[in-house]
């Protein structure tokens, strides 16, 4: 993109351009939205906003012109601004130097230039900025040759010892690889595979980083990156499985509007990683969870495999959880669609309430008797509604006695 174009481009951005009246000092929007802008692309919501002086008062003064939240992290400088109607997360940071007394730790940082706070990033294509205050406005920023790993589509770090600093920047590397359709530059590329022991996903930052890979639109890609630099635990089919799960999901979601809406970068995590993977990933423990579920997939669609009777199907899904009902529907398990569309919806003509009605007593009998009573009309065994109350009340009775 020619710089006049890309000036005007972030200057017209519909969150700077809302946020530019207020602010004051030196700012330069950086990082992902210069980047997107370069290559075309769109990034609407999400800005990251350098200030060289007080980020945190600064963004205190615009919030209180917006009338929205504020956020601050005195440690690091930095403050998080929400505006109203999901129009925008902003980020404003002081600028900063930053380093890492422990490989993989939260970095020791003190204030610094727009310079010095691009050079603490991971990536050239990264490291870019536009300023957006003062004389300089619409004025590119770019000191590690950004725009030319642009041009030749590479991810390139701004240091051979990042990896071993900051492990989670072997799977951000792999997500913009991933997502952009870039190759990583050799001697990146071997600094990954040399760090690429030390990557615990027990560790917050590498565990965000891949939850943030999950989430891409296609994350096969980052994914296949990181099972060939070694990275431990990345199951080396995952590409494949998360377009069957992804496909799964979505046929069993159209079954039912009104069912259960699963987050989907836990689903994925679930073929993504190998078990041990799974249990050290520092997330939630729901979503540790649901991942765990989708693992039961393949036990799912071997018993699926085994049983056919609609009552005997009923009884099984209906103790299942969904998470390893749309892993064994990807790996091709019979019967899940038709029990989602016909036997799951199925109604009999007999409560328990007819049943005490009749003269049964209230207890588990008539718990044991509807259950029967649903088996036999999804075997079709049972007809109409007098042929069902009869069997419902025969069967309480004996259960009673």
């Amino acid at each position: 993109m020619d710089r006049t174009v890309l000036a005007s481009e972030l200057l017209s951005h519909p969150v700077v351009a809302r946020l530019r009246p207020y602010l004051t000092g030196q700012v330069s929007a950086v990082g992902g939205v210069v980047r997107d802008a370069l290559l075309g692309r769109a990034h609407l919501h999400d800005l990251d906003l350098v200030v060289e002086g007080d980020a945190i008062g600064l963004a205190r003064q615009v919030a209180h012109v917006l009338g929205v939240p504020v956020a601050t992290h005195d440690r690091f400088g930095t403050a998080v601004l929400e505006l109203p109607h999901g129009d925008g997360h902003v980020d404003f940071i002081s600028a900063r130097r930053e380093h890492y007394p422990v490989a993989g730790g939260l970095p020791v940082v003190t204030r610094g230039t727009l310079a010095e706070d691009l050079a603490r990033r991971d990536f050239s294509i990264n490291a870019m900025a536009v300023r957006v205050t003062g004389a300089a406005a619409g004025q590119l920023v770019d000191p590690f040759g950004g725009v030319a790993d642009l041009d030749a589509r590479l991810v390139r770090t701004l240091r051979q010892d990042a990896f071993v600093e900051d492990p989670s920047r072997i799977v951000r590397a792999a997500r913009y690889a991933g997502r952009l359709g870039f190759v990583v530059e050799p001697m990146t590329r071997t600094a990954i595979v040399d760090a690429a022991g030390g990557l615990a996903w027990s560790s917050t930052r590498v565990a965000d980083e891949l939850r943030r890979l999950l989430e891409e639109e296609r994350p096969g890609p980052g994914l296949a990156m990181l099972f060939a630099i070694g990275a431990p635990g990345i199951a080396p089919d995952a590409e494949t499985m998360i377009r069957r799960l992804d496909a799964a999901q979505t046929e069993l979601a159209g079954c039912d509007p009104h069912g259960p809406v699963l987050v989907g970068w836990a689903l994925r995590a679930g073929v993504a990683l190998d078990e041990s993977a799974r249990r050290q990933l520092a997330v939630p423990g729901w979503a540790r969870g649901v991942a765990g579920e989708v693992a039961g997939g393949a036990r799912l669609w071997d018993t699926l495999e085994r049983v056919h009777r609609p009552s005997e199907i009923d009884a099984l899904l209906t103790q299942t959880p969904i998470a390893t009902q749309i892993a064994a529907h990807a790996l091709g398990a019979p019967h899940i669609v038709t029990w989602w569309r016909q036997w799951r919806c199925v109604h009999v003509a007999v409560r328990g309430a007819d049943l005490i009605a009749a003269g049964v007593p209230p207890g588990p009998a008539i718990g044991r008797a509807l259950s029967a009573l649903r088996a036999a009309v999804l075997d079709g065994e049972l007809g109409d509604a007098g042929a069902q109350r009869a069997f419902a009340i025969r069967v309480a009775q004996a259960a009673h006695s």
